[in-house]
């Protein structure tokens, strides 16, 4: 293809006829390549964004794979034919459908297989380790060449440009149309991550997140670590992680006489490993529902206990979320998948646009089917960067945005809300992800999330609904797991995975939650969200991440408020008062009505919500809801384990539905119209039947008769 497609004047096989040529199996670079990469760079930047004849021209020559590729292995005397290497690539390697002009090619019948089958054959050409170790070994010598200096443009644009190259030939996909082609890219994407990795580019990675330029590249770093960590449940990764951990403290305090412990010794390492297995256990059996402990969130202010009467007796049902139950849980539900617009270097125009993929992260795969040894690179890097990136990126969030957060700041959010989930190993310590819980980012987090979802409110008719409401799930996800550290490490007794929490990281996290009390806008905007949750249009994974972060916030508070008497002008009992209305029920009867999928931490949670709405409040009308009573009977049938107190608890509500049934008819018909009439039918025959003579089926649904 002659180049004046592309310029109007010269050829393009002259062009690459002078980047170099093969001498044996060396590809040897000639002395015009600088030139001739700069010319090629400068057409690739002012072409037709409606034609992309520069980027075809380059397709059906296979330039990359003749010349680029070995330029790019071979060029490591010349930094700056590298570079401009780099910067060309990461061009090319922008996924179709965040090229301008995309539809206008589709219309035309313009030839986009070349262009694809381009992406797909540099990521091929991707999975040769020289590649990898050509990168990697460039950007450790700029950082080596220039030390405590500051690093100058040009290898700025190098490193930025590396970053957005790996991140589009990982999210690039084969088309779906070539059977097989599919199940070979995920192989490529594997390979691809592992020779990275085994070329040392996490510790490349947490060495830029330290330099003073990471503003330049933190985008590019963080979109990069969603495409590696798309599909990789937490879970996983810390079972393994805390195992390591164990060894490793046992050789640093006992040395070779770890064998010499005693079983007391071994308590609880063993413990952690066995809680860890019982939660990835948990995560792959369908409908599966295990007994949690007790719960009670103790908002009595002083006064003696709520005790609710049943059929029974008296039982006592205050309702602990305790920190077993909280370590129970299984973090599965990152629901993102960032891929955005293609993040070019800072000489790149408006070729490349910004957009959203709102498809979830669904864990599926099977942890058994992964490599040891690629599992282990992975974790490595997540826990490197949770420990020493992590930070760095939050206080570099919070110097740049000042009040203006840019759409590429979500995978930021993104990387809080899954890796804080890594502060469960030992070894993390709240120091190393201190600003990423700060009571300024909590704010700013809050702050924003109230600003996505007036947006999201506001274009729910617009085609961007869903790009806004994944962002809305994203912010959720980060506080919900923002609260669930700072709880971590502030409650004594939930240490049961993480043994390094110290006296200082308690205080810490006190000081941190005392910050909070002294604005309301977090609770109250937990009391909103909630209210204004739509089951039609929004997921339950997100709802999850409301009622759970709400729940920390609550039980973090609570701790706090007892153990110091300074902040007792801030009441709990008016904030969950905030709670007592149909439309809040309406929402924690959602949830719960998928009670055989939740978490036994989400069930216990959501019914201890309930009790304090019915008992410390004295709004059990509220529960009087078509939805709410149906899944009680639902429990039944199934006869679904619960916590005891949870059970005393529907056993109470339906009592007492049953018995103002029959004393007022009229008033029980309209509390159950009052919001979902299309199930009144069922749950009022239902619970007036049980009150008129058939309550014993309420027992045999208990195994009690």
């Amino acid at each position: 293809m002659e180049w004046h497609i592309m310029t109007g004047d010269g050829g393009l096989n002259a062009v690459s006829s002078n980047l170099g040529y093969y001498m044996g199996n060396v590809y040897v670079v000639s002395e015009s390549c600088e030139e001739s990469l700069e010319e090629i760079l400068t057409n690739l930047q002012h072409e037709d964004k409606r034609k992309r004849n520069v980027r075809h021209s380059i397709a059906i020559s296979q330039l990359i794979k003749t010349d680029l590729i070995p330029i790019l292995i071979f060029s490591d005397n010349d930094p700056t034919v590298f570079s401009l290497c780099i910067r060309i690539l990461a061009k090319l390697s922008t996924p179709i459908e965040f090229l301008d002009g995309v539809q206008q090619w589709k219309e035309n019948g313009s030839p986009l297989q070349e262009l694809q089958n381009m992406v797909f054959d540099l990521k091929k050409s991707f999975t040769d380790q020289r590649v990898a170790e050509a990168i990697v070994t460039e950007i450790r010598q700029i950082m080596e060449d220039f030390g405590e200096e500051a690093v100058p443009q040009v290898q700025i644009d190098t490193i930025q440009s590396s970053f957005v190259l790996l991140g589009n030939i990982l999210r690039s996909q084969h088309d779906k149309a070539n059977s097989g082609k599919q199940c070979k890219s995920m192989g490529q994407h594997e390979q691809i991550i592992r020779n990275f990795l085994e070329e040392g580019f996490s510790q490349v990675l947490v060495s830029l997140c330290k330099r003073p330029e990471l503003k330049h590249w933190m985008t590019s770093i963080l979109h990069l670590l969603c495409v590696i960590f798309k599909e990789k449940p937490v879970e996983v990764f810390i079972q393994s992680l805390a195992e390591d951990r164990r060894k490793s403290l046992a050789v640093t305090l006992w040395g070779s006489e770890e064998n010499t412990m005693s079983d007391k010794d071994n308590t609880i390492e063993d413990a952690i490993i066995e809680n860890l297995r019982h939660k990835v256990k948990l995560s792959e059996e369908d409908g599966a529902s295990t007994s949690s402990e007790n719960t009670r969130i103790d908002l009595a202010n002083g006064e003696e206990e709520n005790r609710i009467d049943v059929v029974n007796g008296d039982r006592d049902n205050s309702i602990n979320v305790t920190n077993d139950d909280r370590e129970n849980k299984i973090n599965v539900d990152n629901r993102i998948d960032l891929v955005n617009a293609d993040r070019e270097n800072s000489e790149s125009d408006s070729d490349s646009r910004q957009s959203d993929d709102q498809s979830t992260l669904s864990y599926v795969s099977s942890s058994s089917s992964w490599d040891p040894d690629y599992s282990a690179l992975l974790q490595d890097l997540a826990y490197a960067f949770t420990r020493n990136g992590l930070n760095r990126c939050s206080l570099e969030f919070k110097e740049t945005t000042r009040g203006i957060c840019p759409v590429e700041y979500t995978y930021l959010h993104w990387a809080i809300g899954y890796c804080l989930q890594f502060s469960q190993v030992p070894g993390v310590q709240l120091q190393d992800i201190s600003e990423s819980v700060s009571s300024g980012m909590i704010s700013c987090l809050s702050y924003l999330t109230l600003r996505m979802f007036e947006v999201y409110t506001c274009a729910q008719k617009c085609e961007q609904a869903d790009i806004f409401f994944t962002r809305l799930c994203i912010l959720a996800k980060a506080l919900r797991e923002m609260f669930t550290t700072l709880s971590r490490y502030l409650n004594d007794n939930c240490n049961t995975i993480n043994q390094d929490v110290s006296q200082d990281n308690r205080n810490t996290a006190i000081q941190i939650i005392k910050q909070i009390l002294q604005s309301k806008n977090v609770y109250d905007m937990y009391v909103l969200l909630i209210r204004k949750y739509n089951p039609e249009t929004e997921t339950v994974e997100y709802l999850k991440d409301l009622v759970m972060g709400n729940t920390e916030l609550i039980l973090m508070t609570q701790h706090v408020m007892n153990q110091d008497d300074s902040v007792a002008d801030f009441q709990i009992k008016p904030h969950i008062e905030k709670f007592a209305s149909f439309e809040v029920m309406a929402s924690y009867s959602h949830l719960l009505s998928k009670f055989a999928d939740n978490d036994p931490v989400v069930n216990e949670a959501t019914l201890t919500m309930m009790f304090h709405v019915a008992a410390d409040v004295n709004k059990i009308e509220t529960l009087y809801q078509a939805s709410i009573l149906t899944t009680f009977s639902n429990i039944w049938e199934a006869n679904f384990s619960l916590s005891q107190h949870s059970e005393n608890l529907i056993d109470y509500v339906i009592q007492q539905f049953c018995e103002m049934a029959q004393s007022d008819v009229d008033r029980s018909a309209y509390l159950l119209t009052k919001s979902e009439k299309k199930q009144i039918n069922r749950a009022f025959i239902q619970c007036l039947a049980l009150h008129m003579g058939l309550y014993p089926v309420l027992s045999l649904h208990k195994g009690e008769i």
